[in-house]
């Protein structure tokens, strides 16, 4: 005579134990997963804006890009009056026409005819919502001069001084200068990224003052931020210091070897950069 057996309380709650083990188990290593495709995503990105940055230098006889974000006119065809450099960016920033740092700002860029996916200009992990792109190219690479003189294209390199730390063009730059990175501008959110990514020049062992941040590297990575190289390819870098990830524009970091080593692929020597003024 056979019987119907139903599983035991204990037998369920052995099987719902397994399950939750197993989900305990696995959530983290999915959770890595999905950071490390978002990461490959990134690189992926980078890559090819770089390989845009590249075709834009080859198409106007080694010229880079400008590095900033200003546009030179505004929408209705006047001159940008705010905009000293008198030069369109690689992206197009102009307060209120559009939003600062927006999709159609990407669209009025130098780069759009060489990178003309929006998406490309957006870390998939961005935590920022309130802002379209996440990369920056470096200051060094054709910035403005007028961060470091503001009178410059009146006066030039004032007497005694150096010239700014800028290069103009591509044979100035050799293979592994960063040329985008992730960035997060902290000191002020509601122009989070405008302009270039800037690092101060200099890194002397016996003046403390010269270990400070310029701009912050963005972390949405948790430990590290992706960059691109003049060669073309594409890394993600794991800072060293506990103190980087604290980090916040214009703070002072004695001896903090992440601020070295980023201003040292910024400019090659941080204490005597090329100029092309």
């Amino acid at each position: 005579m056979s019987r119907n057996r139903a599983f035991t309380l204990v037998e369920l709650l052995v099987v719902i134990g397994i399950i939750a083990l197993l989900i305990g188990i696995l959530i983290p290593t999915l959770s890595k997963a999905q950071q490390q495709a978002k990461i490959t995503a990134c690189l992926s990105n980078m890559r090819q804006l770089t390989q845009g940055w590249l075709m834009y230098a080859n198409d106007f006889k080694g010229s880079l890009p400008f590095a900033e974000t200003n546009g030179e006119r505004l929408s209705d065809g006047t001159i940008n009056t705010a905009n000293k450099d008198k030069r369109d960016g690689w992206v197009v920033d102009i307060t209120g026409d559009p939003a600062t740092n927006t999709r159609s700002s990407v669209e009025k860029g130098l780069l759009w005819k060489y990178c003309s996916a929006a998406e490309t200009y957006r870390c998939p992990a961005s935590i920022d919502l309130s802002h379209f792109r996440s990369y920056s190219i470096n200051h060094h690479l054709n910035g403005t001069p007028l961060i470091w003189y503001p009178d410059f294209y009146n006066t030039g390199t004032p007497t005694g001084l150096t010239p700014p730390p800028i290069v103009t063009k591509l044979s100035k730059i050799k293979p592994d200068r960063i040329v985008f990175i992730e960035e997060f501008d902290t000191l002020n959110n509601s122009a989070v990224n405008q302009g270039s990514f800037l690092q101060f020049k200099g890194w002397n062992p016996t003046a403390t003052t010269t270990h400070r941040w310029g701009d912050v590297p963005a972390f949405f990575h948790k430990k590290g931020t992706s960059m691109s190289f003049a060669d073309g390819h594409a890394e993600y870098r794991i800072w060293r210091d506990p103190r980087t990830l604290q980090a916040k524009n214009s703070a002072l970091q004695a001896n903090n070897q992440d601020i070295f080593w980023l201003k040292t692929a910024c400019y090659g020597d941080p204490n005597n950069p090329k100029s092309d003024y």
